[in-house]
């Protein structure tokens, strides 16, 4: 079974308990417009390229039909550019960059596990993230499968917009769900994120129903999802679920999905203006105080 990711990243302390590794698989259903791994929503490999750091040399020119000069420096055709690579290697200024790759299951899980010392010492382990890990939900629950018969902790970082059936396949192998509720209010959820709120509320019922180990995680973004009728809502939710759920964690908005989005040729659009969240995560968390829940800032 193959596996498309974009990262692997050693010795993260966000991502659950203890120190992990955190693998970003490629493909996610939602777009976010606040989107942190714009990277991680196409299933295909996608060029990035980093238009400040280019010198014009034109090294890259007679490579790919897709390149022209404009102002000094190279830019790309992306109705042309069909992510080949070849563009890569000769650049001198670093400015190409393939993002996605493919792996072997196996092979990619062995990989996963070289620090399970520091797992055991730190009550950490895998964690699994995105783009959306139930995008590719045959491999995710593979991994966790493999995960618990090795007996490692394994986290699944999800929107929770997936099949109720292999969500639940992940809670039979033990998988502690990061679960995002990006708001409440339907309409306003489907404006931020392209996708009605339904069936995540509903799949989090359902796996909290057989007991499934839950963290929930709230990105709140000024001025998108962090209005008083949304922490209200937020409260009220958490109020509900309070004693079902591990815990409850605030996602401060960071900037750094821009730099990526505008790597990728996309427009961020109104996000841009919008200031880094954490500034703002006290007054969130003591607005979501009334819970009841214990609440951590991320």
């Amino acid at each position: 079974m193959n596996v498309s990711y974009f990262n692997v990243q050693r010795f993260c302390l966000q991502d659950g308990p203890g120190i992990r590794t955190t693998l970003f698989l490629k493909g996610c259903p939602l777009g976010c417009l606040w989107c942190h791994n714009p990277e991680g929503r196409a299933p295909r490999r996608q060029l990035l390229f980093r238009s400040d750091r280019c010198t014009g040399c034109g090294r890259c020119l007679g490579l790919c039909s897709a390149r022209r000069i404009e102002d000094g420096r190279a830019a790309v055709d992306r109705s042309l550019c069909i992510s080949c690579g070849r563009c890569v290697e000769p650049c001198l200024a670093d400015c190409n960059e393939i993002c996605g790759k493919e792996a072997d299951a196996d092979e990619l899980f062995e990989l996963l596990i070289r620090d399970r010392l520091f797992f055991e010492e730190s009550g950490g382990g895998v964690t699994v993230s995105g783009g959306e890990p139930l995008a590719q939900k045959a491999a995710t629950v593979y991994l966790a499968r493999r995960a618990r018969e090795e007996g490692i902790s394994f986290a699944v970082e999800t929107s929770g917009y997936a099949d109720p059936a292999a969500l639940l396949e992940l809670a039979g192998e033990g998988a502690l769900f990061l679960y995002d509720i990006k708001g409440i209010d339907e309409a306003r959820h489907v404006a931020n994120t392209g996708v009605s709120n339904k069936r995540i509320l509903s799949n989090l019922d359902t796996i909290l129903s057989e007991g499934a180990d839950v963290i929930v995680r709230m990105p709140l973004i000024p001025g998108y999802n962090d209005g008083e009728d949304d922490l209200r809502l937020l409260s009220e939710f958490l109020r509900s679920v309070g004693g079902k759920i591990r815990g409850a964690e605030i996602m401060p908005y960071h900037r750094i999905g821009l730099g990526k989005a505008d790597s990728l040729g996309e427009d961020a659009g109104d996000v841009k203006n919008v200031p880094d969240g954490r500034a703002f995560a006290e007054g969130w968390r003591a607005a979501l105080s009334s819970s009841g829940v214990e609440i951590k800032v991320n």
